[in-house]
């Protein structure tokens, strides 16, 4: 690994472990980065550390509850997510920074960009769902009928994915292949370039290497009330988003565009679900230029690093 990449876990006030990778030195601008509904990546690209060497930022991978190292929170909200974003920047020392959400963690990206004014100082989300779009009419009626097995009977929807993770890991192509099954043709030919395939299988098995409840768990926090509404975010957020999002489809984007009060849209026809990897330097290049230098705050927020 490189020495720009620290992996650590830090310890929050209600003893909860929260696990975090970051790219870049400790004084550049911090992004946070919230990852989709499989977790985030388990290997730093080179493109990766090159984009953020030159933005000149710190990159900072967020586990949500239940996912990798991060220690569960039964009960929590989306808009709880948002202390935990809270308290870790202030460990690294940032007083403002900017946060960036990917598929189901642009929720939680515009829950700490609500909850947090004075300390976002831009947001942006990428193939974000809006409230209640997880549980749509507008789905395919495959996944349709998936997720109203997972609301209806989490637990044994939860073993019986635990099982078939013992045949994926010895099958790690059929991965891939599932997750071609119905993508938007931008999406199938990502998947099928051989590299980028085997990567989203990786960080599926990886994120899923205990258990897949912490994936169901966070598709339940999302489908039920984010704790606000998207018409309460005031700060201004970038939006980005695949015209052939098969997904989230693209009428999701529209609502929050009419719903968020100061939004930048940048709306993609030849695009699905999966391009954030593409445009990383051009989503990330849009942000910099709001984050002010951090400076250096003592361990606040009742956060105590407990390296691991």
């Amino acid at each position: 690994m490189s020495d720009q990449v620290t992996e650590r876990y830090a310890a929050l006030h209600d003893g909860r472990r929260l696990a975090y990778r970051a790219v870049g030195p400790a004084d550049r601008a911090l992004v946070l980065y919230l990852h989709g509904a499989i977790g985030s990546p388990q290997c730093v690209e080179p493109e990766l550390e090159t984009v953020t060497r030159d933005l000149g930022i710190r990159y900072v991978m967020v586990s949500r509850p239940g996912f990798g190292g991060s220690d569960p929170a039964p009960g929590r909200t989306v808009l709880d997510f948002a202390a935990d974003a809270a308290a870790l920047a202030g460990e690294l020392g940032h007083e403002r920074f900017a946060v960036v959400g990917v598929s189901a963690g642009g929720p939680y990206a515009l829950g700490c960009a609500h909850a947090l004014p004075a300390r976002v100082a831009v947001t942006a989300i990428v193939s974000c769902m809006a409230p209640g779009g997880c549980t749509g009419a507008d789905l395919p009626l495959p996944v349709r009928v998936g997720l109203r097995m997972l609301r209806a009977q989490p637990r044994n929807c939860a073993r019986a994915g635990d099982a078939l993770l013992a045949v994926a890991r010895r099958h790690p192509r059929a991965v891939m292949q599932v997750m071609r099954t119905g993508a938007a043709p931008a999406d199938q030919r990502l998947l099928a370039e051989s590299e980028a395939g085997e990567r989203a299988a990786v960080r599926f098995l990886a994120a899923a290497s205990g258990s897949v409840a912490g994936m169901i768990d966070d598709y339940l926090v999302c489908a039920r009330p984010w704790g606000f509404a998207p018409e309460q975010v005031r700060g201004l957020v970038h939006l980005w988003h695949g015209m052939q999002d098969e997904l989230v489809p693209v009428d999701q984007a529209m609502h929050l565009v009419a719903a968020l009060p100061r939004v930048q849209a940048a709306l993609h026809p030849d695009e699905g679900h999966f391009f954030y990897r593409r445009r990383l330097r051009e989503i990330l290049g849009d942000l910099v230029a709001a984050i002010e230098p951090p400076r250096r705050l003592g361990p606040a927020c009742g956060l105590r690093r407990a390296d691991g």
